[in-house]
């Protein structure tokens, strides 16, 4: 059994029926309450109630602490990353999950990190990741049915020893250990594009902030990936620089307007915007 509202176990059901009791005094103040949102922390942890509901509970302090529930509304990240941090959301897959870019060779994490916080990095992977939850809310709305996961795209042509400077690889970490923690089962599949010789060394400093079940979603693409890619995402869902149709209304190629590929200039233009 998948472990999914309709397809859950007899003890899965008894789990979740136990999960939900034990949490009734956090329940109003969850993002959501619904059995779908529920089960998904019951998965992360193999359905031991126990596990769940620390890990939930944890989850709430979280949100206090970071002040997420205002976080669209009430936070944007300094213009530096805004500008400068490559990635975004474009289309939908042939499931109707949203769509996420990470391109990797733009940027100049060292620039960034001299120009804007830790902090606010961390902050604005957060906010990344309350757009995508609502954005799957809506998605979940428009088709009458349970959308609750993404599909990721990681562009990495370009990655170079730039890439891997160790306070940058730090701050991934704990994003990636951040996302765990907080978005379970939020990642339905990941694919690694035009990756270099040098992805697996990359791969190897972050692999141990994922879990086996997260890891299992990562699939690094070959020659073929454009014929992958089409497979999963429609062709009009998808950047016509990606092997699809879609541009921007200017016919940008690499809908910039969703998906920031800006290439970072010297540090110095970095570190004024930031004054």
């Amino acid at each position: 059994m998948s472990g999914r509202v309709g397809d859950l176990g007899p003890k899965q059901a008894e789990a979740l029926e136990q999960f939900r009791a034990r949490i009734q005094d956090i329940l109003p103040h969850l993002p959501a309450q619904h059995d779908h949102f529920l089960l998904r922390w019951l998965r992360a942890r193999n359905f031991n109630v126990q596990k769940s509901e620390a890990m939930l509970r944890k989850h709430l302090e979280f949100r206090k602490h970071m002040k997420v529930d205002s976080i669209i509304s009430d936070w944007r990240p300094p213009e530096v990353i805004e500008k400068y941090l490559s990635g975004g959301m474009c289309g939908y897959d042939r499931e109707g999950s949203p769509v996420w870019y990470d391109v990797i060779g733009p940027m100049d994490p060292k620039g960034l990190f001299l120009s804007a916080s830790k902090q606010d990095f961390i902050k604005s992977k957060i906010r990344d990741c309350e757009m995508l939850q609502k954005e799957c809310n809506l998605q979940s709305e428009r088709l009458g049915r349970n959308v609750e996961s993404i599909t990721m795209i990681y562009d990495v042509e370009g990655l170079g020893l730039k890439h891997l400077w160790k306070p940058a690889i730090d701050t991934y970490g704990e994003i990636l250990q951040t996302f765990e923690d907080n978005y379970p089962e939020a990642l339905k599949r990941l694919f690694v594009i035009k990756a270099p010789k040098l992805f697996p060394v990359a791969f190897n400093l972050v692999r141990h902030f994922l879990c086996e079940n997260t890891r299992q979603k990562i699939s690094v693409l070959g020659a073929n990936w454009q014929e992958v890619l089409l497979k999963h995402i429609d062709e009009e869902e998808l950047p016509v620089i990606y092997g699809g149709k879609l541009t921007d209304p200017d016919g940008d190629p690499r809908c910039r307007t969703r998906v920031s590929q800006h290439t970072c200039g010297c540090r110095a233009g970095l570190i004024s915007l930031r004054r």
